[in-house]
């Protein structure tokens, strides 16, 4: 190669770092999501919860007359109202831990694309995207920004157990209709 195709080649990849740089809001693989909103955050036992929701101003706990039993497994869950940029708060809990968290917030206050976007400059790129939700995912969390308004972190390992034993059960199902329907 002669000095003019080494320049040349020197020039294009210049021009190519200056005009074409390196997408820096692609989500990083080695920063973690946030597991929750404040203090209040997956893993946390139904007692370390309670807490969290009673010492933070953006939510209305009334204590008991705010947990009931989720009619799928049995298992508690915390519906509390909101105050200012939250409207209400979902915590479900699985083997006594909050393992979902969905936060329903004011769209007076707050709209779609604040938010997509600060979670888009924080985490970068969501890792998956279309017009009714953007998710934002690393090994152990799940973060999901869906419209109107609803932000909701997932622990990733419940999850898939839940999803799981899920499967489980329709496979038993299925096998069960199956023997009860050759009776006839």
């Amino acid at each position: 190669m002669n000095a003019a195709q080494k320049f040349g080649v020197v020039l294009v990849a210049i021009v190519l770092l200056v005009f074409f740089p390196k997408n820096t809001n692609a989500q990083d693989p080695d920063l973690s999501l946030r597991r929750g909103f404040r203090a209040v955050q997956l893993g946390l036992t139904f007692a370390e919860a309670e807490d969290a929701l009673r010492g933070d101003s953006a939510f209305q706990y009334r204590g008991r007359p705010d947990v009931s039993m989720a009619l799928s497994d049995g298992q508690e869950q915390i519906d509390t109202r909101g105050r200012g940029y939250v409207d209400r708060g979902l915590l479900a809990f699985h083997n006594g831990r909050v393992y979902n968290i969905s936060l329903y917030l004011n769209q007076q206050r707050v709209d779609y694309f604040q938010l997509f976007e600060q979670l888009r400059t924080r985490y970068g790129d969501p890792v998956d995207l279309d017009p009714q939700r953007a998710i934002w995912e690393d090994e152990t969390t799940r973060i999901e920004l869906e419209r109107p308004l609803t932000v909701q972190y997932l622990d990733l390992a419940v999850f898939r157990e839940r999803r799981g034993q899920a499967r489980t059960r329709e496979a038993v199902e299925d096998t069960t209709r199956e023997a009860f329907l050759e009776e006839f």
